[in-house]
Protein backbone atom coordinates (compact mmCIF):
# COMPACT_ATOMS: atom_id res chain seq x y z
CA UNK A 1 0.00 0.00 0.00
CA UNK A 2 2.75 2.36 0.83
CA UNK A 3 4.33 1.68 -2.48
CA UNK A 4 1.04 2.66 -4.40
CA UNK A 5 0.48 6.02 -2.53
CA UNK A 6 4.30 6.92 -3.01
CA UNK A 7 4.23 6.40 -6.83
CA UNK A 8 1.01 8.28 -6.89
CA UNK A 9 2.46 10.95 -5.09
CA UNK A 10 5.95 11.46 -7.40
CA UNK A 11 3.25 10.87 -10.68
CA UNK A 12 1.50 13.90 -9.34
CA UNK A 13 4.65 15.87 -8.55
CA UNK A 14 6.05 14.87 -12.33
CA UNK A 15 2.78 16.03 -13.81
CA UNK A 16 2.57 19.52 -12.04
CA UNK A 17 5.99 20.24 -13.05
CA UNK A 18 5.04 19.63 -16.84
CA UNK A 19 1.69 21.28 -16.11
CA UNK A 20 3.59 24.25 -15.32
CA UNK A 21 6.12 24.34 -17.78
CA UNK A 22 3.20 24.07 -20.59
CA UNK A 23 1.31 26.96 -18.97
CA UNK A 24 4.84 29.20 -18.52
CA UNK A 25 5.25 28.85 -22.03
CA UNK A 26 1.95 29.49 -23.22
CA UNK A 27 1.25 32.56 -20.81
CA UNK A 28 4.12 34.55 -21.68
CA UNK A 29 3.18 34.54 -25.67
CA UNK A 30 -0.01 35.89 -24.34
CA UNK A 31 -1.01 39.02 -26.02
CA UNK A 32 -3.84 40.76 -23.30
CA UNK A 33 -1.32 43.57 -22.23
CA UNK A 34 -1.24 44.77 -25.37
CA UNK A 35 -5.08 45.86 -25.51
CA UNK A 36 -5.74 45.04 -29.26
CA UNK A 37 -8.42 46.55 -31.15
CA UNK A 38 -11.09 43.49 -32.85
CA UNK A 39 -9.03 44.31 -35.87
CA UNK A 40 -5.61 44.14 -34.71
CA UNK A 41 -7.01 40.38 -33.04
CA UNK A 42 -7.81 39.32 -36.48
CA UNK A 43 -4.85 39.82 -37.89
CA UNK A 44 -2.68 38.65 -35.13
CA UNK A 45 -4.28 35.13 -34.92
CA UNK A 46 -3.66 35.02 -38.89
CA UNK A 47 0.05 36.07 -38.13
CA UNK A 48 0.00 33.59 -35.37
CA UNK A 49 -1.71 30.76 -37.12
CA UNK A 50 1.21 31.30 -40.44
CA UNK A 51 3.80 31.41 -36.71
CA UNK A 52 2.89 28.11 -35.65
CA UNK A 53 2.94 26.32 -39.24
CA UNK A 54 6.09 28.13 -39.67
CA UNK A 55 7.55 27.04 -36.23
CA UNK A 56 6.30 23.15 -37.25
CA UNK A 57 8.36 23.36 -40.44
CA UNK A 58 11.33 24.41 -38.66
CA UNK A 59 11.29 22.23 -36.21
CA UNK A 60 11.16 19.20 -38.94
CA UNK A 61 13.93 21.14 -40.63
CA UNK A 62 15.72 21.29 -37.76
CA UNK A 63 15.28 17.06 -36.97
CA UNK A 64 16.78 17.22 -40.46
CA UNK A 65 19.54 19.32 -40.01
CA UNK A 66 20.60 17.15 -36.79
CA UNK A 67 19.85 13.73 -38.51
CA UNK A 68 22.91 14.81 -40.99
CA UNK A 69 24.90 15.83 -38.21
CA UNK A 70 25.00 12.57 -36.84
CA UNK A 71 25.35 10.95 -39.57
CA UNK A 72 28.82 13.46 -39.90
CA UNK A 73 29.75 12.44 -36.36
CA UNK A 74 29.49 9.18 -36.85
CA UNK A 75 32.00 8.92 -40.18
CA UNK A 76 35.91 7.94 -39.49
CA UNK A 77 36.96 11.43 -39.67
CA UNK A 78 34.92 14.92 -38.58
CA UNK A 79 34.03 17.45 -41.68
CA UNK A 80 33.84 20.49 -39.67
CA UNK A 81 32.87 22.87 -42.57
CA UNK A 82 29.85 20.82 -43.09
CA UNK A 83 29.32 20.44 -39.85
CA UNK A 84 29.38 24.55 -39.64
CA UNK A 85 27.75 24.96 -42.97
CA UNK A 86 24.69 22.87 -41.01
CA UNK A 87 24.36 25.03 -37.96
CA UNK A 88 24.60 27.84 -40.28
CA UNK A 89 21.47 26.77 -42.38
CA UNK A 90 19.97 25.97 -38.97
CA UNK A 91 20.47 29.57 -37.70
CA UNK A 92 19.55 31.30 -40.87
CA UNK A 93 16.32 29.55 -41.05
CA UNK A 94 15.44 30.44 -37.51
CA UNK A 95 16.14 33.93 -37.79
CA UNK A 96 14.00 33.61 -40.99
CA UNK A 97 11.09 32.44 -39.11
CA UNK A 98 11.63 35.04 -36.26
CA UNK A 99 12.30 37.97 -38.48
CA UNK A 100 9.02 37.46 -40.57
CA UNK A 101 6.81 37.71 -36.98
CA UNK A 102 8.38 40.42 -36.14
CA UNK A 103 7.91 42.36 -38.82
CA UNK A 104 4.32 41.37 -39.25
CA UNK A 105 3.76 42.41 -35.44
CA UNK A 106 5.56 45.98 -35.61
CA UNK A 107 3.06 46.59 -38.84
CA UNK A 108 0.68 46.18 -37.01
CA UNK A 109 1.37 47.07 -33.22
CA UNK A 110 1.43 50.96 -32.58
CA UNK A 111 4.28 52.48 -31.08
CA UNK A 112 2.67 52.31 -27.30
CA UNK A 113 1.83 48.34 -28.10
CA UNK A 114 5.88 47.44 -29.78
CA UNK A 115 6.83 48.95 -26.15
CA UNK A 116 4.81 46.25 -24.19
CA UNK A 117 5.67 43.41 -26.98
CA UNK A 118 9.21 44.25 -26.47
CA UNK A 119 9.15 43.13 -22.57
CA UNK A 120 8.60 39.66 -24.00
CA UNK A 121 10.70 39.57 -26.75
CA UNK A 122 13.21 36.76 -25.65
CA UNK A 123 9.41 34.66 -25.99
CA UNK A 124 9.45 34.82 -29.45
CA UNK A 125 12.77 33.19 -29.94
CA UNK A 126 13.00 30.62 -32.63
CA UNK A 127 15.04 27.79 -31.12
Amino acid sequence: MRYIVVILLLLSLLNADEFEHHSKRHIQKELSHLHLTKQQKKEVKVILKEFREELQEYREFKREIQKRKKKLFIKNSLNTKELSHLDALLHEEAKRVENRLLLQMHQILNRKQRKYFVKHFDDWEVE
